[in-house]
C-alpha cells in the first residue's frame, strides 16, 4: 500500500490493516522541504522517524524525477532523493514514465513545471531520452531501477510507437525493470489506447518487478486513473489471468488516496479485504520473493550505464512535445516550434489534463490555505473564487511544493488588495497567519503574526465554516509555535 500520514489513524485502528500488508511504498517528495535560497531540498524528519517505526520494508516510488523528460534532473532533488534511499533502504526504486518540467523560452528561466505527470511522445528519440535518464538515476541512487507505465488520456500519434512496443523497447535497452500499473492499461484502453491484451504481449514479462493496482472514476467520457476506490472487478481479473505468467514478480501494491478514504466512507475492514483479495491471488502465481531476494533485480547492475548523454539524443521534436503539451495543459498558447504536433490542440484528452491540473492547483489552495480560501468563498461565493485562481494560474506557472504554490497565491491576492481590486474583510491577517503556521512546520522555528482584531474569534469562526458574527478592531498578535 502507498503510504501517506493521513492514513495512520486508519493504521491505528486495532491494528488490522497494518498487520495486512507485507510492504509499504513511500513517495519521498511528498515529505521533503522547499529550500528557497538554492540549496538542496530537506526531509520532513518527522514523516521519515514515523516510517522507521513502521516495521514493514519500504519501496521507493519517486514523483518528481520522471523519466521520459529533455529537461535535466531538478539538482535540488538529488541530495533528498539519496537521503531517502538511505533512511528508507529500497531494493529498487521507480519512477514515472512520464515529464513534468518542460523548457522554457523565457530569459534566465531554464524551465517551469508543468503541474502534472505528462505523456511522453512515444518514439524512438525519447527511448533514447529515458535510457540516459534511467542510467542517470541507477547510478545516483545505488539502485536498481524501474519505470511505471503511467496512463495517457491522448489519443495515439500520427506516426508513434504501439504502446506495448514503447515500454518493451525500454525496458529492454536500458535494462530496467517495469512496474506494471494495471488500472493505467485499462484505463488506456477504455480511453482509446491500445488493448490490454496487446500491451501485455508485447511486454517482457520478466522484467516486471512490481504490480499497481488501483481505482478510479469517470470524467467527461473518460475513465481516470484517480486513485479514488477499490479495484475494478475487470482490473482483478487482469491481474488473476497475468500473474502466474510474472515469475520475477516481487510487491504488489493497492494505491488509493486518504481524501478518498473518507470520502467514500471505506472501512478499515474494507481496505483488509481488498489488500487479503489481491494477496490471495498471489499464492496461484510465482512463489512470492521477499522484497530483498529477487534474484533477477540483484542482477541487474547498479553501475551507470554508458550513455551519451540526454542533450545529444534529445531532439527538437521531442521538446516541442513537451512545450506543445505543457503549454495547452496550462491554458497558454502552443509555442509555434513544429508543425509536428499542430493537431495536438483538438485532442480531446488535452482539456481533461488541463482540468486535472486545475484540480491538482485547487486542491493545493484549499488544503493549504483552508481558512484563507473558505473566507474567499464565504465573502465572494465558490464561482468568483475560482475566477480569481484562474486568474492567478494564467500569469502563473504551477510550482512543484504545495509551499511555493501557496506563496504565489498569497502574493497575488496582497497585490490585488493593493491595487484595490479585491476588498475581502480580514483576508491579509488570515493569510499571514496561514503562511507563518506552514513556514513554523517546516522550520520548526516559531512565529508571530501580527492582528488588528481579535483573532480568536476570527480564526475559530472559520474553522467551524462561517464569517465571524462580531469582531473586536485592535493591534493584536498570534504566537505559532515551530
Amino acid at each position: 500500500m502507498v503510504y501517506f500520514p493521513a492514513l495512520e489513524p486508519i493504521f491505528g485502528r486495532g491494528g488490522a490493516l497494518l498487520d495486512a500488508l507485507d510492504m509499504l511504498e513511500v513517495e519521498p517528495q511528498a515529505f521533503w522541504f522547499p529550500n528557497h535560497n538554492g540549496g538542496d531540498h530537506h526531509l520532513d524528519q518527522r514523516v521519515f522517524e514515523r516510517l522507521a517505526k513502521l516495521s514493514q520494508p519500504k519501496l521507493i516510488h519517486g514523483v518528481g524525477l520522471p523519466l521520459a523528460t529533455t529537461v535535466e534532473f531538478d539538482s535540488q532533488q538529488i541530495a533528498p532523493w539519496q537521503q531517502s534511499i538511505d533512511r528508507l533502504n529500497p531494493p529498487w526504486v521507480s519512477e514515472h514514465l512520464a515529464f513534468m518540467r518542460v523548457a522554457s523560452n523565457e530569459p534566465g528561466v531554464k524551465s517551469r513545471h508543468s503541474g502534472f505527470l505528462l505523456p511522453p511522445l512515444q518514439c524512438q528519440e525519447t527511448v533514447d531520452i529515458a535510457v540516459a535518464r534511467i542510467a542517470d538515476l541507477r547510478r545516483l541512487s545505488g539502485r536498481a531501477v524501474a519505470f511505471e507505465i503511467s496512463p495517457n488520456y491522448l489519443q495515439p500519434q500520427p506516426g508513434e510507437m504501439a504502446d506495448g512496443e514503447f515500454f518493451a523497447r525500454l525496458a529492454i535497452e536500458a535494462d530496467c525493470g517495469i512496474v506494471l500499473d494495471l488500472h493505467n492499461l485499462w484505463c488506456n484502453e477504455r480511453n482509446g489506447r491500445q488493448c490490454v491484451q496487446e500491451v501485455m504481449e508485447s511486454l517482457p514479462l520478466d522484467r516486471v518487478w512490481e504490480i499497481h493496482l488501483a481505482g478510479g472514476e469517470s470524467y467527461e467520457g473518460y475513465w481516470l486513473d484517480a486513485h479514488s476506490d477499490l479495484v475494478p472487478q475487470p482490473v482483478m481479473n487482469l491481474y488473476e489471468q497475468w500473474l502466474p505468467k510474472l515469475e520475477n514478480l516481487a510487491a504488489l501494491v493497492f494505491e488509493i488516496m486518504p481524501d478518498y478514504v473518507q470520502a467514500k466512507q471505506l472501512s478499515p475492514d474494507q481496505l483488509i479485504q481488498q489488500i487479503q483479495a489481491m494477496k490471495s491471488l498471489w499464492r496461484f502465481g510465482p512463489t512470492a520473493s521477499s522484497l530483498h531476494s529477487c534474484r533477477h533485480i540483484n542482477s541487474i547492475t547498479t553501475a551507470s550505464m554508458p550513455a551519451d548523454g540526454v542533450k545529444s539524443v534529445a531532439s527538437v521534436k521531442v521538446m516541442g512535445w513537451e512545450q506543445s503539451l505543457g503549454a495547452l495543459v496550462n491554458g497558454r498558447e502552443r509555442p509555434m516550434v513544429s508543425d509536428d504536433f499542430a493537431n495536438l490542440e483538438d485532442d480531446p484528452g488535452v482539456p481533461v489534463y488541463k482540468s486535472l491540473v486545475e484540480s491538482f492547483r485547487a486542491g493545493t489552495l484549499a488544503e493549504g490555505l483552508t481558512l484563507s480560501y473558505r473566507l474567499l468563498v464565504l465573502t465572494l461565493g465558490k464561482t468568483a473564487t475560482l475566477s480569481l485562481m484562474r486568474q492567478f494560474w494564467s500569469s502563473n506557472w504551477p510550482e512543484p511544493f504545495a509551499f511555493d504554490e501557496m506563496l504565489g497565491f498569497a502574493a497575488f491576492l496582497h497585490q490585488r488588495m493593493v491595487q484595490g481590486t479585491l476588498t475581502v474583510a480580514f483576508l491579509e491577517n488570515v493569510l499571514n497567519y496561514e503562511l507563518a503556521r506552514a513556514q513554523a512546520q517546516q522550520t520548526g522555528k516559531e512565529r508571530f503574526v501580527a492582528f488588528n482584531c481579535e483573532p480568536i474569534a476570527l480564526l475559530r469562526s472559520l474553522s467551524h465554516g462561517h464569517l465571524p458574527v462580531e469582531v473586536a478592531y485592535g493591534e493584536f498578535e498570534v504566537h505559532v509555535p515551530g
